[in-house]
């Protein structure tokens, strides 16, 4: 083929890509068969990202995100005809290898894409910014920043986007007894309890993130948080952003002052590698959920070494931290959203398959062999700088009861605390050994494990390490170098 022949070839598959922009559904029809009819792979990465807003847009009440608004109406632009490609998924299925034809295909067709290395046509970036500006506003107006240190490519969106995922700002806490219904162990007796006793909507086995300020504990129930992903709130004085990944199980509390200022942190919508982009209200900068590092905006332009700071924060069952902290506040039910929460009670996993199948990697993660499960739980220690960070298999210290190693040019040992969750401080004389009373180190002495610190019998003290929750794959994909912890 003669370079003027592929010259013109090119410059055709560029004019059906741009038609696949126009608000025509018939003319996106056209657009796709011809395009089918070529059979040249760079449209993939252009076809992807069509595949995904068809398929949420014009089947809402499976794929809409939250699952608590369903019954709703779906934001007014993805109702409009144009949003829609017909013949998207056969002419993936006619110029890729696969053949997806689940209920969830788009979902699959997305993790196939996270492991091909596929070059789209020239000028990518600004065809993607385009279509998510027309037909994604709310994203394509975030997305849309500099600088940026992600590649738009990898760069998916996750069904939702700031005017619907919205963070609970300024909520209420209670005292535990408001909200505590024991061994209450359905829906249907903490509906009875609710009628009478109100509020009392946390039983023993729900998964609860606590976490203490001021000398005050907190307890936010994880299927509360869900729909929402994300919490903002001034407790003790302490303006802080309790933020959470639920395609990583990643809880963090980060402080959300930055250079003197408080924002107010919100999720984008989009997903990077797997994990939530956050973004904040004030400024629109973009910031890396899990390393609490800008990544695009002006903040990444006046302070691209910036990392937010956070506070230890526990994942454990709400009899667990009550028993150890019953003087606990909790988040009151009463958010003032009409949102029916008892909908993630004991019901949370988003995408059956991704999370009941381990061969099932979340889209935009590229897999790679590793020494550990992508779906391992760890627990991260990042460096001071955020771009690197030495991270502790859960199984490891709940099999040995105590993990003692170095990190980050510390020694540091890493426990099951009183609510049967990782914890980890600047270790006492090497080695360690648990026992029940605490760890007894190297020379012999006993040192008892709270919340905050290491006490030992002569008053001593070490102190807790601020680390972070998430499956394996986030950190891998997060962070510049990454240790593993055994």
């Amino acid at each position: 083929m003669s370079n003027e022949t592929t010259d013109s070839s090119t410059e055709r598959l560029h004019r059906l890509v741009d038609q696949l922009l126009v608000r025509d559904a018939n003319a996106h029809a056209a657009a796709i068969e011809e395009l089918t009819e070529r059979g040249d792979e760079r449209v993939i990465p252009h076809l992807l990202e069509l595949l995904v807003i068809d398929s949420i847009a014009n089947d809402w009440e499976q794929f809409g995100f939250p699952a608590v608004l369903r019954n709703h109406d779906p934001p007014r632009y993805l109702e409009l005809p144009a949003v829609s490609w017909p013949g998207v998924a056969d002419a993936l299925a006619m110029l890729a290898e696969p053949n997806f034809d689940s209920s969830h295909a788009w979902v699959e067709w997305e993790s196939w894409y996270s492991q091909q290395s596929i070059e789209p046509l020239s000028g990518f970036d600004e065809w993607k910014l385009q279509l998510y500006h027309s037909y994604l506003p709310p994203v394509g107006g975030l997305l849309d920043c500099t600088p940026r240190s992600f590649d738009l490519q990898e760069i998916r969106w996750g069904n939702c986007d700031r005017s619907f995922l919205a963070a609970l700002n300024g909520p209420d806490f209670v005292a535990s007894e408001a909200v505590d219904a024991g061994d209450a162990t359905t829906a249907d007796q903490r509906q009875d309890i609710k009628k009478t006793n109100f509020e009392r909507y946390l039983k023993d086995d729900d998964i609860v993130f606590g976490f203490e300020l001021g000398g005050v504990q907190y307890a936010v129930p994880r299927w509360v948080l869900f729909p929402h992903e994300l919490l903002n709130a001034e407790l003790q004085d302490i303006p802080v952003s309790l933020t959470y990944c639920t395609l990583c199980n990643a809880p963090i509390l980060y402080d959300r002052r930055v250079e003197d200022e408080t924002h107010t942190f919100g999720s984008s919508g989009m997903l990077a590698s797997g994990n939530k982009v956050m973004y904040d209200e004030e400024t629109e900068t973009l910031w890396d959920q899990h390393a609490g590092v800008p990544i695009g905006g002006p903040f990444l332009d006046s302070h691209p070494d910036l990392v937010l700071d956070q506070f230890p924060i526990t994942q454990t069952t709400w009899n667990e931290w009550k028993t150890e902290y019953p003087e606990t506040l909790a988040l009151d039910i009463e958010t003032g959203f009409d949102y029916d929460y008892t909908q993630y009670d004991g019901n949370i996993g988003f995408f059956e398959h991704y999370w009941n199948k381990e061969e099932i990697v979340q889209p935009g993660v590229h897999r790679e062999d590793s020494t550990l499960p992508e779906k391992a739980d760890v627990y991260g220690l990042p460096s001071s700088d955020g771009s690197e960070v030495w991270v502790v298999p859960v199984s490891a210290v709940s099999e040995s009861g105590v993990v003692a190693s170095e990190a980050d040019g510390r020694d540091i040992v890493a426990v099951l605390d009183a609510t049967s969750d990782v914890a980890v401080y600047k270790a006492p004389p090497r080695p360690v050994e648990r026992v029940d009373d605490g760890l007894i180190d190297a020379n012999g002495t006993l040192w008892s494990v709270t919340r905050t610190e290491l006490v030992s019998t002569g008053g001593d003290t070490r102190k807790r390490i601020p680390g972070r929750h998430g499956l394996w794959f986030a950190f891998r994909t997060h962070y510049d170098d990454v240790h593993i912890v055994q």
